[in-house]
This record gives C-alpha cells, structure tokens and sequence, in this order.
C-alpha cells in the first residue's frame, strides 16, 4: 500500500496533541521514547478514524467506550504509515468506524484504509461514514465493498452516505453484490439519501435500477442481515417499495424514514402501518423531514398500534420506539391521531417529537397542540421517555401546570427531554426535571403494576390549612367547626344553614371531634383553667371554649395560651375525613410551617387553604394607610408562602379563601354608605383583585368573591356553618378530579382515628409494628400474600404515603417511623422546643444563638412525661432526619433556625487560612425567577445548612469541625470542598449566593465543586417535604473580580446568566463582554467566554453552530425553491458546496477534538475555543452574503422596487424630534409622523448607514395599512439578519437593544419568515389594520410599493435620494466576485471601494 511503509520513521505525536520533531522518536502515542520497530503499544479494541481532506498524510483515532461513545480526553493523532505499522502489531482490535471528510484525496486514503482491515484477524465490526457514491468509480466500490464480501469474517458492518449527495443506485448495487455473498455477517446497517432533486436525478438516470430495488434484493434473500434501515430525501414510491416488504421481513429493528418529495398524494406512510399489522420484529421507526405523514397515512400507522375495536387485541406489540421530527406530523389532524394512539398504547417506552415544527412557538394552533398531547399522556401506561428538545412552543407557566398534572396521572414516565423548549430557557425545566428525579426514588415499575390491579376509590379525605398571623382567629374557627354537630343532628338539608338550630342543644353531643394525645404538661393546665364542674351542662362546655377563645384573641392575653406550633385535629364532615391544620402566626414558628403543607405528593392532594385576618384595627383606622398596607402585606405574606411550598400545576392549584374575622366588632350600626365598613370593603376587594390577578397562574380563588367576612365572638354557628359547607362543597368536587386512591388507605383509616383517641398509645410507631397492624387490619392484604415479602411492604409504604397525605399520619421516607398523631408532633413537641429555645420564650430560652445542651434538649422533650422513657433518642432521631438540628459533639445540639449571632465575615481570611497569593474565584447567585410570586420560605436555608453539613459529612469531604459553631453563620455555611473554598450565603432578597476560591490553576475543579453545590441546592429546594417546590431558581453569574475582597452577599455584582446565552445564542455576538461598575466607580468588562467557562462555552458555541447550521439548511432548501425555473448556471458550483460542506465538517469535528480536550489542558483550550469562535463568525459572515445576495428571491415582494428607480431595503424609526434613534418596533397610537430609512445594498451585507438625514413620512388614516406593510418589509430584514448573527455589523445594535428579545419567538424558530402572513411577535408590532388581516397579499404589495414611490416622489427631487438617505444607485460588473449582476443602492463607502476595485459601477 503506498505510502505506508511501517518502517518508515515519522514524529510521534503526544498524547496532548504536540509532535516531537526528533526523527528516533518513538512512532506511537505511547510517549516512552522506544526505539522505531520496537514499540509494544497496542491499539485500543474499538476506535473510530477520522480521515482528514486537509491532512489526508494524518488520521485522527479516537477510542470508544463500551457503550459505543467516544472516549474523552484520549484521542490522539497519527500519521498513514504509522497506524499502520502500529495496527499490524495489535491483535485486540475488534471494532473499528472509518469517517472519511470530502476531497479526492482523502477518499484514497478512505479506500486504503479498507483494504488494509481484511489483514486484521481480530476484528469484528466495521462501519463506514459519509461516503460520497458521487465520486466512486464502480472499481473503487467493489474494493471498499469487498470488505463485506465474501471472504469477510465481520460479525456486524455498516454502512453511511453522505447526507448532502444522493446515493447512487450503482453504488447500492455493488454494496448489495457482496452482502449476498457473505454468510458470516450477523448485523448490518445502512443509511442513504435518495436522488429527489433535478440534478441528481439526472446524472442517475443512466441506472436503469433504484436504490430500493436493489435493497429490496438483499431484503427479500434468505441471508439478509439488514437491522438497521435510514433513507434520506426519497420519494413517496421508495417507501411503498420497502412496505411491500416490510410485512413479512424477519431482521430490519431500526428503520428511520425522510422523505424528500412535496407530492400532494402520498401514501407511502400508510403502507409502512400496514404492514407493521404482520411485522414481528421492528422496534423502532423514525419519521423525519418536511414533508408531513397525511391524515390517511397517520390513520393507518395508528391503526397498527392501538387495539382493534372488535377483538380488543393491538395488532402490533413489538414497536417500542417511535419518532416524529420536524414537519412529520401535520397540523391539528395529525396531533388529534396521536394523541389517539397515546391514549390507547399499551408497547411504546420512547416517543420522540424533538424539532417538530407544529410545537413551535409560531406555528398555528401550538398551545392546543401542546395542551392535546399532555392530556393524551394521562391515559398512557407504558411510555418511558419523552423528547421535546427545541420544541420552542412547549413554554409558559400553564404548559409547566399541564405536565405537571401529566405526571400525577401517567405513573411510567421517567424521562422527558426538555433542552432548548420555552420551559427551559424560563428555568421551569428544571421544576419537570426535580419531579421526575423524585420519580425515579419512588416509583417502581413492579410496584406500580401491582398497584393498577388493586382496587381504587375516590379520596375521602382532606386537609384545611388555617394560615394567618397572631390573634386572626384561627383557633376560634378551629374550635367551632371541632364543637359543631353533624349536619343530620341539626335538622337541615345538606348545603342549608339554619341560624336558629346552629347551637348545640343541652342534651347534644359532639361526635364530629376526634380526641388525640395531650401531654401530661397540657392536662394539668386544661383541668385547671377551663374543665367545667360535673354539673355543668354541656352546653355551659361549648359556651367557656367559645368564651376563652374570644378572650384567647384579646391581644393583652398572655403568649403562653396561644397555638404553639401546629394544632392538627381530625374531624368527620359528612363522608370526608378532614384534618384542620391551625398554623401559629408567630414568625418563629414558620420555619417549619412549609414542611407540613401538601407539597410531597405525586399522586395528588385533596387540600383548602384559608388565609385568616383580623382587620378589625384596620377599620377603626381608614385614615391611617399604614395599617391598611400592613394588612395587605399580610395577605401577600401568605400567598407567597403557599405559592412557593406547593407544587406547579394548572387543573390542581391550590384553593385559597380570604377570610375576614371578627366582623361583629366592625360591621356597620346601619347602612350608611359610606360606613367604615363599606369604605374598608371597598379598599380591600381592589387590593384583593389585584393580589389574584398577580397569583391567577399559581393560585386558584373563590369566583367573584374577594373575601369572606365572620364573627368570631359570639356563640352563633352560622357563619362557620357556611364556611364549612363551602369548603366541603369544593373538597368533594376535587375529590372526584383527583387520581384515585388505594381502598386500602381508606379502610385503614378506622384504625387509625382509633389510635389517636387512645391516649394511653404512643404517638409514634416504628415502621415494623405499623406495617404490621397494617397487615392485620386490612382485609385485602391477605390476598397479596403470593405477591412476596418486598412487594408487599412496597405496597404497605405506598398505603402510608397516602395516608399522610390524607393528614391522618405523618410518615416521610427520610425516617423508619410512623407519627400517629400529627398533633402530638407538630404542637407538643416541635411548637414546644421552638418556644422554649426562642425568643417567645424571653424569661425562660433555653438556647443560645442555636445551641442547646442535650442535656436540656432532653428534659424539654421529655417534660415529665413518663411515656417517653426511653424514646429520647428515637425522637431526636426523627428531627435530625427532617434537617430540624443536629447533634453538634456529643453534648450539645444545633438548631439552625433559631442561629441569630456569628454574622458573616467581611473577607475571606477570617474564615480561611491559606498561603497562597493567587486565586481563582467563582460565584453564582440563585435568585427566584417569580420574585414577586414566590420566594425561599424561612425554613430552607436552616435546613440547607443542616443538608450540606450531613452531605459532606457522609462523602468524607473535609468539613469545618462540627463542634466548633463559628463555622455556621446566622445567614451562611463555609466548607472547604476537594481543596476548594466554599461560602453559601443567604442574601436580604432571599437569594442563596455560592461563591468559591481556588488557589494555582484550579478553574476546572473549582467548577466541578461548584456544580456539585449547585444541584445538591436545587435537590433540596425541590424535595417535597424540605424543599419549596413552587419556586424556581434563576441563574445569575457573580463577576469574579468583585468576589476577592468581598463577602458582603449585598454587594456582589452578577449578571443574568440567561442573559448572557440570549446575546451569544440570539445575537450571535460571540465577543459578549458584559460590565460592571464597583463602588469606586471604576467599569470592568468580562467575557462571556470567561464567566461560562471552557466546557459550557464549549457547549454555548455549538448550540449556536446548530442555529448557524439549521440557517443554512433553510437558506439551501429556500433559494432553489425561488428559484426553480432560473437556468442551471444560477445553482452553485460544486466546488462552492464542497468548500462549504468542508468548513461544516471542520467546525465538527473541532468540536469532537476539543471535548476530549477539555479537562486536560487549558491554554490549549483557550486557543481552540478562540479558532472555534472565529470559524463560526465566518460562516456567519457568509451566511449574511448568501442572505443580502439573494434577498430578491427571499423577499419578491422587494423585487419590483428596482423598477421603480428607488432603494429597496426601507425601515420606519421613530420620529426624528423623540428622544434618540430607535427602529420603530411598535406603532405610538395617536402619532402621526414616522422617519423612513433605507439600508446600503450591498451584496457582502446589509447595513445601517450612518447619521442618514431619512425622510418624514406623514400618514393618513386611509394609508396606515399600506405604512404597515413597508413597516413590516423593513421589520423582516431585520429578522433575518439577527437570524444569522449579522444585526451588529449591520448597525443595530445600538438602535435596536431589546430587538432580540421583542422577537424571542421567532429568532428561536427554524426557518424564514412568512411573507403573506405575519404571525406571532412580530404581528404584535403592526397597526391594527394589519392585525385585523393579516393575510398580505400581492396586490397589498403592489400598492404598498406604489405608496412608497409616490411618497419619494413628492420628498426627493432628482438627486434627493443621495442627499436624504447617502445611497448611489450602481451596477454590479463583471469583474464583481458576486454570483450574477444587478443594481444596488450602496453607501459611499462601498460605492468608492467598489469604483475602486471595479466591482461596481454608476448607473
């Protein structure tokens, strides 16, 4: 073989990519410096070649892992001879994928290298990647082919085309010759692309055969081993070529299908759902490409894949994996049949819909696309995984609610892909992503088959939460509804109330309260100050509760007597079992107040929140705003607490009641219209409607009515008669929409409401004796016995689950106990430490700044009460699992809510000791994205302290001595992490800013800690019961520089790493370098580059590369479509595509290089990024020449204006006497007078031209559609060059700022724009002439266009144009490098330089 000579001495490279030049050295990559000849290194078993066009003497090896992926970091290079000297002497050599780049030359090295792996006795497997068929004599295909042929000992091949150049069918031929003469080959794969366009039509058309015929021969041979099928750019008739087949073929498993053709009649797509009626053994099909499936062909596919309606049976069982990607699915009709074949499924585990165009932000009818497909979703039971990668449509708080709601239904999602979708650019991915992460530490797929097949009722339990602050009347509420009879004992019908039966009678009992366990503390108190003599009647009982809870409200009372805590009590209403949760207002206590809301469940909560108020001082004192605005304040408090504590939905949002207390004491003496009361109740319903309006999408309110207003001091039941009949009448209406649950759960709880009662029981279990009693107690246990020991307490935990969130137990997966009584727990125990050990307690606190002795913590708990003997430890226990404290040494115990000293230090050497000079620092700040909404409730960040101390305890990184509280601060936590410096700290926003320092070069590690930080937060804040589900964290990135010398979270300076993206994504502004002003004054700028770091910058350039890429697949597609009657002279070259297609490879393939690179050597890097960066920029630049070469074919409607002897790139800005100049992005109603402008023409790129005096342009009413029209040209000019990265250069930057993200919508949407039908943002921009009609038609720019002439006419005499607007009409000549002539009106500069060089000439 030329030119491999093994012998042959050539520089060896190294491992890090740098040659030596020394002619002895070693010729592999194993850098031991042997002689030549005598080198042991072996070649990896499986490794992919690179074959380069541009260093066709070098191949690029690359090892793979054994999933088939590359290996990072361990590629290296080496030259022709070399490899295959070193090959010859490696014998482990097993898989081997050859990538050939374009180029003559490099496709002999292609060839060379096949011919050399027949020689290699050991392997097994050989692909081969982008082959141009084009350029392959029949000879050379039979020899690269041979490799598959008959003297092949290949277990598995396969075979790629290039994508961009359509198979020939010769080729195909040659390919099939020899398959059908191997009887080695086990498995085979083959991608082609079909000859749709003119020209590869034409230069096939000499082959008498097809590419699916001849496939159609190996497919149809008793030897075919074909499992793996894509066919790119065919016809409709190649497909119904492979269904005829298909039906009855025993091998193909992957079949991936685009079509090419825009035929009005297909039918290939039905017939491949035919035939999957017979097939048995395809399992993954792939629908792609423009051209969408039809309705009849959807029809038919579906019909394949749901049961039948007669027999019940689903034709086809074996398909697990299918895919619709870009235009596959057509509009409404096609989401309508497979939201069919969703509902119905019962064998996919993947769906893939990833680019699809109706999911798009404006594609028509996209929200109730989106809403169709999550509601099909609730029905599935086998779907695994979901791809919805740039689906840009699937965004916005409602879409969050509906996958939420998705997922309390559908119990087999695990996976669903959300990259670059609306949801994760707004950050509530990542609220989709904790919930499933959550799924995967619960849901068993064996538990919850077991489960399906148990029988299901309604839920008939629920939980009233009774939010407020001190002295709202809450526990007076409370104690009415415990006191009130049936609704049967009162003599009513169900939903009426009768004021005059609302009283207990005498002789009355009260069956709706459950008793529960009250400590020996508690008794004493209770006999002494309100147990009535025997004689009293029980009426006088009902009468000193309601007269001790009015006095309870008296704000002189003493703080002992008010709820400590949380009281919980069970009572019966109807056929509901309902908990009332009394939340204490008191701000100390709220620290645990959010860890008891209905945020944990996935399989739904039946739950009302009231949010109680005394505004009785408020009324008294209407003159004084201050008051009114503290009561408002109040409401906001608690809407934000249970908006950020519950988890998103849309169907399921949390109820909430406003509730106005104490009306006796301000309702109005007569009806006075303007009585205090009246005036209040006006003030409070406007604040009320505006605080709903602000929280419609998170919370859900009573319908037309703002608030409820009730007494509270006298006996009368009425008023909580209503409000209990209007809470059970929406508990029970929720019942019925929720998810069912296990009839186990509710025969259970009997038992339980037993328990409770029985003060002699403890009011904790361990998990054993519970599961026990949960054994015997429940009949349909007894059935599962065969069902084995593991699954059944599976079952037994999931009965558990249900019934805390039913409020009858509290059980948590953190803890192996059982709390029976969740009074006991909340008020007794947790309501009695917090007052003890805080500032409630001022006379008597037991702890200081955090810290109790456990000593003392000891006889808190215990207090006397004997039947806690012995259970100290166990109750610690179950505090220290729910991140309450910890134990601090042996003696003391830490409860970090309660830390009010050891502030954050002001520098780092307080904390740190440390010699180094240098440091590299890092910070990021978490802020929450709805601020306004929601917000890290006061409980978080104490149990974030505890979680980081345990978590890094556990992984045996070094932490701070625990016995040393100096290292906990009142507002922040610092570790050192892997020899990283760590500060988390809580802000007066609320916000949790990690910042880290890192001596020497220690970026890469720094980042790495700094990221394992960050996700452990995020965990946290989305565990159900420590975490806030309802709040999402937005990124921002702290500027290192102001990290250095301070620690002051205030003070820190950052940037919106979303922001950030959107300039670089968006903008293409690849030099981003935001700034910030210190305190001194001083500006300093920063890189995105640098702030992103080398990985995720890595990953930034390549997302843009991926827009730069679709651009230009859009700009190929459009242009020869505008085209298509123009002569074939007009088509670029060959040589231009291959030029073109050789910097796509390239930039590729950098990016390949450079991820094994990435964490092995920085300045080598940072060199490759810079190269990246510009070979991107260039390709943008090109991209902008393709765009303003041929905008008369993107935009005929500016085609024309060349006839008409003026420019025909108009803008419309705002009018020249407003405050600076700005491209008019929206019409000012009422204003009149415009500027219009025009761009410079010129073919290298569009552009503003500088300090242009433009034209005023008065409208009439009877012209603002036409002004639309021209408004809108100029508006789509603009698009399309911030599509390819080209607005800076042409000057817009400074004139439109915000213009990226008042079109967010459509610069994320494949594609250009529609020049007949302006829709979504950029529809917003227009008169509403034009939004009224938007459809443009030709004739609307015939005479949008006469409009304009006809407006220049009268402001430009001859010569004006140049004077107004600094543009020269010329004429390309022949010497320009552009493809074809024409006139263009260019800015002086180009009109001189193109004079110049004679590109250009005056007309």
């Amino acid at each position: 073989m030329a030119g491999s000579s093994p012998g042959t001495s050539v520089s060896a490279p190294s491992l890090s990519g740098e040659r030596s030049g020394a002619r002895d050295a070693c010729p592999s990559p194993c850098n031991r410096g042997c002689a030549p000849l005598e080198c042991t290194f072996e070649l990896p078993k499986s490794f992919y070649i690179f074959v380069k066009q541009y260093r066709v003497d070098y191949l690029m090896v690359m090892p793979l892992d054994r999933d088939g992926s590359l290996s990072e970091g361990s590629g290296f290079e080496l030259s022709l001879s070399n490899f295959v000297r070193t090959i010859s002497t490696s014998s482990q050599v097993e898989d081997v994928r050859i990538q050939n780049e374009l180029g003559d030359a490099s496709q002999r090295t292609f060839r060379a290298l096949t011919e050399y792996m027949k020689t290699i006795p050991s392997l097994k497997s050989l692909h081969l990647e982008y082959i141009i068929s084009s350029r392959l004599s029949v000879s050379d295909a039979e020899a690269i082919f041979s490799t598959f042929g008959p003297h092949s000992t290949l277990q598995t091949g396969g075979v790629t085309f290039e994508y961009n150049e359509p198979t020939k069918a010769a080729t195909v031929k040659v390919l099939v010759d020899a398959l059908l003469q191997n009887q080695v080959l086990r498995q085979f794969k083959l991608r082609y692309s079909g000859a749709t366009s003119r020209l590869a039509r034409t230069e096939d058309a000499g082959y008498e055969g097809s590419v699916m015929r001849e496939l159609n021969r190996y497919l149809q041979s008793p030897t075919n081993v074909l499992t793996e099928l894509g066919m790119c750019k065919v016809d409709d008739d190649e497909v119904i070529q492979l269904a005829d087949t298909l039906g009855l073929n025993k091998k193909l498993q992957r079949l991936w299908i685009e079509r090419g053709d825009n035929s009005s009649h297909r039918e290939g797509i039905g017939r491949i759902g035919e035939a999957l009626r017979t097939n048995t053994v395809l399992e993954e099909l792939g629908l792609d490409g423009n051209t969408g499936v039809g309705v009849e062909e959807m029809e038919a596919l579906v019909g394949a894949l749901v049961p039948d309606a007669a027999s019940g049976l689903q034709p086809n069982t074996h398909l697990h994996t299918l895919s619709f990607m870009f235009g596959a699915l057509e509009g409404r009709e096609g989401m309508e049949q497979l939201a069919t074949l969703l509902r119905s499924n019962t064998s996919l585990l993947h769906l893939d819909l990833s680019y699809l165009t109706i999911l798009e932000r404006n594609s028509e009818n996209v929200f109730e696309n989106v809403e169709m497909l999550f509601t099909a979703l609730r029905f599935n039971t086998s779907l695994e995984s979901l791809n919805l990668e740039c689906c840009s449509g699937v965004g916005g708080k409602d879409v969050l609610g509906m996958i939420m709601d998705m997922l309390l239904h559908n119990r087999s999602l695990r996976k669903i892909n959300l990259e670059d979708t609306g949801l994760n650019e707004d950050g509530d991915g990542e609220v989709v992503y904790a919930e499933l992460r959550g799924r995967d530490k619960t849901i068993d797929q064996e538990l919850e088959k077991a489960i399906r097949n148990m029988e299901h009722v309604p839920p008939n339990s629920a939980r009233v939460f009774l939010c407020g602050d001190p002295e709202a009347g809450k526990t007076t509420l409370c104690k009415k509804w415990m006191a009130i009879p049936p609704l049967s004992a009162c003599g009513t019908k169900s939903g009426e109330i009768d004021d005059d039966h609302s009283q207990l009678s005498s002789t009355g009992t009260n069956k709706n309260r459950m008793g529960f366990f009250i400590p020996k503390r508690w008794r004493n108190k209770f006999s002494k100050s309100s147990k009535p003599s025997k004689s009293t009647p029980s009426s006088s009982v009902l009468e000193l509760a309601l007269s001790s809870s009015a006095h309870d409200l008296d704000p002189l009372s003493s703080i002992e007597e008010r709820t400590r805590g949380i009281e919980v009590h069970k009572m019966v209403w109807e056929d509901m079992n309902i908990s009332v949760w009394d939340l204490a207002g008191q701000e100390e206590y709220h620290t645990f107040h959010d860890m008891v809301l209905p945020n944990r469940s996935t399989i739904g909560d039946c739950c009302f929140y009231f949010i109680v108020c005394n505004p009785r001082r408020v009324v008294q004192h209407l003159n004084k705003q201050v008051q009114m605005k503290q009561l408002e304040e109040e409401i906001y408090y608690w809407l934000v607490f249970i908006a950020s504590n519950t988890r998103r939905s849309k169907s399921y949002l949390p109820h909430v009641t406003i509730l106005m207390t104490h009306h006796d004491l301000w309702r109005a003496k007569n009806d006075d219209l303007w009585s205090e009361e009246k005036v209040f109740t006006q003030k409070m319903k406007h604040i009320i409607q505006g605080l709903r309006n602000k929280f419609k999408l998170f919370l859900e309110f009573d319908m037309d009515l703002e608030f409820i207003a009730m007494d509270n001091t006298s006996a009368s039941f009425g008023d909580a008669m209503k409000l209990k009949q209007h809470v059970l009448q929406y508990l029970k209406k929720m019942s019925k929409s929720l998810p069912k649950t296990l009839k186990a759960s509710v025969d259970f709880q009997s038992t339980i409401m037993k328990w409770s009662e029985d003060s002699s029981r403890e009011p904790f279990v361990e998990w054993d004796v519970f599961s026990h009693f949960l054994f015997q107690e429940v009949l349909c246990f007894g059935s599962l016995k065969d069902v084995g020991n593991e699954l059944l307490e599976k079952i037994k935990k999931h009965v558990a689950v249900s019934l805390h969130n039913g409020g009858h137990i509290m059980y948590f997966d953190e803890i192996d106990m059982v709390i029976l009584n969740p009074h006991w727990f909340c008020q007794n125990i947790i309501g009695h430490i917090l007052f003890h050990c805080s500032k409630l307690n001022d006379k008597y606190a037991i702890a200081a700044n955090g810290i109790i002795s456990q000593q003392d913590f000891k006889k808190l708990v215990l207090d006397g009460e004997t039947i806690y003997k012995g259970r100290f430890k166990e109750i610690l226990m179950i505090m220290t699992k729910l991140q309450i404290c910890y134990e601090d040494g042996a003696e003391m115990i830490m409860i970090p809510s309660l830390l009010d000293g050891n502030p954050i230090p002001t520098n780092w050497e307080e904390v740190f000791v440390s010699t180094a000079k240098t440091f590299n620092y890092l910070g990021s700040k978490l802020n929450t994205a709805d601020e306004s909404i929601t917000k890290l409730t006061r409980g978080f960040f104490p149990r974030l302290q505890v979680y980081l101390r345990n978590k890094f305890l556990t992984e045996t990184y070094r932490l701070y001595s625990n016995s040393n509280p100096s290292r906990l601060f009142c507002k922040g936590i610092s570790l050192i992490v892997d020899g990283v410096q760590l500060f988390i700290l809580l802000d007066k926003e609320g916000s949790i800013n990690i910042i880290s320092r890192c001596c020497g070069g220690g970026d890469s590690r720094n980042r790495d800690v700094h990221k394992r930080i960050m996700e452990y937060v995020n965990d946290l804040r989305q565990t159900p019961t420590l975490g806030c589900p309802g709040v999402v964290f937005e990124e921002h990135i702290i500027f290192p520089s102001s990290l250095a010398n301070a620690l002051d979270a205030n003070k820190l300076r950052c940037v919106s790493k979303k922001r950030l993206l959107e300039k670089v994504l968006r903008d293409g502004d690849l030099k981003y370098a935001p700034s910030w002003v210190d305190e001194e004054g001083k500006s300093t700028s920063i890189s995105a580059k640098v702030l992103l770091g080398d990985e995720e910058w890595l990953d930034t350039l390549e997302r843009r590369r991926q827009k730069v890429m679709d651009m230009d697949k859009v700009l190929d597609s459009k242009l020869p479509a505008r085209n298509s009657d123009a002569p074939a002279a007009s088509e670029p070259s060959n040589s231009d595509l291959v030029r073109k297609d050789s910097m796509k490879r390239f930039i590729a393939d950098e990016f390949d290089s450079l991820k094994r690179l990435i964490h092995h050597n920085h300045e080598e890097v940072m060199k490759r990024l810079d190269e990246l960066e510009n070979n991107i920029m260039d390709f943008q630049e090109k991209l902008t020449s393709r765009v303003c070469s041929n905008i008369d074919n993107l935009m005929e409607c500016l085609l024309q204006l060349n006839n008409s002897n003026i420019p025909k790139l108009p803008y419309i800005m705002e009018s020249a006497g407003m405050s600076g100049k700005r491209i008019l992005l929206k019409m000012v109603p009422g204003l009149k007078s415009y500027q219009l402008q025009f761009m410079c023409e010129h073919k290298g790129g569009f552009h503003i031209v500088q300090n242009q005096p433009g034209c005023e342009v008065e409208i009439g009413n009877d012209q603002t559609r036409l002004f639309g029209i021209v408004m809108y040209w100029g508006l789509t000019i603009s698009v399309m060059l911030l599509k390819v990265g080209a607005h800076l250069t042409a000057g817009m930057g400074s004139m439109v700022p915000d213009l990226t993200r008042e079109f967010a919508t459509i610069l994320d949407t494949p594609g250009l724009l529609d020049l007949a039908q302006p829709r979504g943002d950029i529809l917003e921009c227009l008169p509403k002439e034009l939004k009224n009609e938007p459809h443009i038609s030709l004739q609307d720019n015939e005479e949008a266009k006469a409009w304009l002439v006809q407006i220049l006419g009268k402001k430009c005499p001859p010569g004006g144009i140049q004077r107004m607007f600094k543009l020269t009409q010329m004429v390309y000549t022949s010497n320009s490098n552009q493809k074809g002539r024409g006139i263009a009106w260019v800015c002086d500069k180009h009109r001189d330089k193109g004079e110049q060089d004679g590109s250009l000439r005056r007309m």
